[in-house]
């Protein structure tokens, strides 16, 4: 992993990328990408100005467009508002498409064993203040971006001592959360993939714009097809992706640039 450039520094280099494109699928995480984390994740939604952002990228020529989230698809869907868009919701599991919902086999098939695991990681950090869990159904998330700096250790030996004893899952980490999800090598990557073959794009017609490790998986697809693939987050930060952007703020004009690029080109073919 390397430190990217910086996306809008090169911004000349991209917009002529984006002219060449036939046609182009942006794909982008919502949480920490294009509205800030805030520590409960039902209060984070998008606002009217990037709605209307979403919107206009929606409706750019040549132009699909897909929010990649590690919330439930339910809840991506509300929080972002915007109707005709393709939502991906539990770091990939599940996708909605025209047509209706496409879940992963694997994570139907734990559905139950996260229900019951929800139960039992509630219960144990429910003595740790600020600490809750997120059951998304086909994934959980437990949070503890609330939880005081000298109750953190604790969490995490609670937490330790109940996963212990569920081999069938995958855990991993993000910002301050814990993601378990079903034992598939399903991620935001393969979801990436499938669009992709889905819709039939071709090299270079492809960009991602995530924040998070779990975005990782998505910058690697992306990059196997000579896409964008974007880091949003601190200078410091290291990642595969081609490019980084500072935060939200930036993301939203990157959106609102390649909006303006597609239909600026369209206009002079």
């Amino acid at each position: 992993m390397s430190r990217p450039r910086h996306a809008l520094d090169e911004w000349p280099a991209l917009a002529a990328h984006l002219r060449r494109a036939e046609r182009l699928l942006v794909l982008s995480d919502l949480d920490g990408t294009l509205i800030p984390i805030r520590r409960r994740p039902g209060l984070a939604v998008a606002d009217r100005k990037t709605r209307a952002v979403m919107k206009k990228l929606r409706c750019a020529p040549g132009v699909r467009l897909s929010i990649v989230s590690g919330r439930s698809l339910r809840d991506v869907r509300r929080a972002t508002g915007v109707p005709g868009l393709i939502y991906v919701g539990n770091h990939g599991l599940e996708l909605g498409v025209a047509g209706g919902t496409v879940v992963v086999p694997a994570a139907r098939r734990s559905a139950r064993t996260m229900t019951v695991l929800a139960r039992a990681l509630a219960a144990a950090v429910q003595p740790v203040r600020g600490a809750f869990v997120e059951d998304k159904r086909y994934s959980l998330s437990v949070h503890w971006r609330g939880v005081a700096p000298r109750d953190v250790r604790r969490f995490h030996r609670l937490i330790d001592a109940v996963l212990r004893s569920w081999r069938a899952v995958r855990v991993t980490l993000g910002k301050r959360v814990i993601e378990v999800r079903p034992p598939t090598a399903w991620d935001k990557g393969a979801a990436v993939e499938w669009l992709i073959r889905r819709y039939r794009y071709g090299a270079g017609e492809v960009a991602y714009l995530g924040d998070d490790r779990t975005d990782e998986d998505a910058f690697l697809a992306v990059n196997r097809h000579r896409g964008m693939s974007v880091c949003v987050g601190p200078r410091a930060r290291r990642s595969i992706a081609g490019w980084r952007l500072d935060g939200p703020a930036q993301a939203l004009e990157m959106l609102r640039r390649i909006a303006e690029e597609r239909c600026r080109s369209r206009r002079k073919r």
